[in-house]
């Protein structure tokens, strides 16, 4: 385990983490589809989309295949936001197609990084060219493309917040390897955070909340080999939910 994965002086895992949005989306979907008008479950449901971010972002930069990666969560967002799409009426792209975003600008940032302090000019240009076109398509895609992606622009950015100021993995020393540490990361999450609220209205302020579990995070992974359950879990519940709902009103299916 890297030195920076241990900079982080809480108790609980990147699993931990999961879990604890795993449960909180469980909860925001619940209320969403059954209980529309008691706005508690969006409140506690605010946390999960933060929590997924911070160790989605975390998980970008430590994977071994990065492609394999980036194809399963395109894959998995294309796949649900298809089946979704069908349901709602008009196309739409959930937080899978938005975390595929942030995981290629992650990509491309620490290759940016890598090339600089690698010394190798002619590559940190291809990947600051490559940064700028990605987050260009970003923005397109979330602001004008007529497309309702999940979070929009500034959910592709926040996990961007947690991997920006990393300079110390890739060689960097003195300040600004310093400046890598709990406080800045968190910091900077915390104003993603807040502009996310402020982008999306007053009930995602809330997310704001999520701080409290991030800021416990300990920078291990955990026992479990958990990297994989989000994909899992995500198309799962929403599948198991959709049928409850069929059976409680069927009324749906005959219009």
């Amino acid at each position: 385990m890297s030195d920076e994965r241990n900079m982080y002086a809480g108790f609980l895992s990147g699993n931990a983490l999961k879990i604890i949005a795993c449960v909180t989306m469980l909860i925001d979907h619940i209320g969403m589809m059954f209980f529309p008008d008691v706005v508690v479950w969006r409140i506690i449901g605010r946390l999960s989309m933060p929590l997924f971010a911070f160790t989605f972002a975390e998980g970008c930069h430590y994977t071994r295949n990065k492609i394999k990666h980036f194809v399963l969560v395109l894959a998995m967002g294309i796949v649900t936001s298809a089946g979704m799409s069908v349901a709602a009426g008009y196309v739409q792209g959930n937080i899978l197609v938005t975390l595929s975003m942030s995981c290629l600008l992650i990509y491309a940032l620490d290759g940016i990084k890598r090339s600089a302090f690698g010394g190798d000019g002619r590559m940190a240009a291809i990947y600051a060219v490559a940064f700028a076109l990605v987050a260009g398509g970003s923005v397109w895609l979330c602001c004008f493309s007529g497309i309702y992606i999940d979070y929009g622009i500034a959910g592709v950015a926040l996990p961007l917040t947690v991997r920006l100021l990393d300079f110390r993995s890739f060689g960097a020393t003195g300040m600004l390897a310093d400046i890598y540490n709990p406080a800045t990361v968190f910091t900077l999450f915390a104003i993603g955070l807040i502009v996310l609220a402020v982008v999306l209205g007053p009930v995602q302020a809330f997310g704001i909340f999520a701080m409290i579990p991030v800021a416990m995070y300990s920078g291990k992974r955990g026992t479990a080999k958990l990297k994989y359950m989000f994909y899992v879990f995500y198309p799962a519940h929403l599948i198991v939910l959709a049928v409850i709902y069929v059976i409680v009103f069927p009324s749906v299916l005959t219009g």
